[in-house]
C-alpha cells in the first residue's frame, strides 16, 4: 500500500522553488572562482540534489492524484543513483590515478570494503 501523505502543496511548492534555486546557484558560481575539482563537485552536487528534489516533488503530486501510483518513480529514482554512483567512481578512479588519494587517505578502507560488499552481491547479475 503506497504511503500516503496529507495534502501538502505548499510542500510540493517550495520544492519546486528550492529546485530553481538550485539551478541558480549551480549556473552563478563560475570557472576560476575555485579549483577545478571543488567546482565540479559541486556542480555534481547540486545537479544531484536537483533530481532528487524533482522526484520528491512528483513522489507527493503523484500521491495526491486520484489513483496515482508514486511507486512507479522509484526505476527513474533507482537509475539515477547508479548514475551518480558510476559518476563518482570514476572520480575517484581518477583520483587514485593521479596519486590525489592513496594509502593515507581518510575513508580509503571502508570504501574498498564496500566496494568488495557491493562487488560480491552484483555478482549475481554478470557472470565472468
Amino acid at each position: 500500500m503506497p504511503d500516503k501523505a496529507p495534502e501538502n502543496p505548499e510542500i510540493t511548492s517550495r520544492l519546486k522553488k528550492t529546485g530553481e534555486d538550485l539551478k541558480q546557484l549551480q549556473s552563478s558560481v563560475k570557472t576560476g572562482m575555485v579549483n577545478v575539482k571543488i567546482l565540479m563537485e559541486f556542480r555534481q552536487a547540486i545537479e544531484h540534489a536537483r533530481l532528487t528534489t524533482s522526484a520528491m516533488q512528483r513522489w507527493l503530486e503523484e500521491q495526491e492524484k486520484a489513483g496515482g501510483d508514486p511507486y512507479q518513480l522509484l526505476p527513474k529514482v533507482m537509475s539515477e543513483r547508479l548514475k551518480i554512483t558510476t559518476q563518482l567512481l570514476r572520480d575517484v578512479t581518477h583520483d587514485v590515478e593521479s596519486g590525489d588519494i592513496d594509502f593515507d587517505t581518510p575513508g580509503l578502507v571502508e570504501l574498498h570494503s564496500t566496494l568488495k560488499t557491493l562487488m560480491e552481491r552484483m555478482a549475481r547479475f554478470f557472470r565472468e
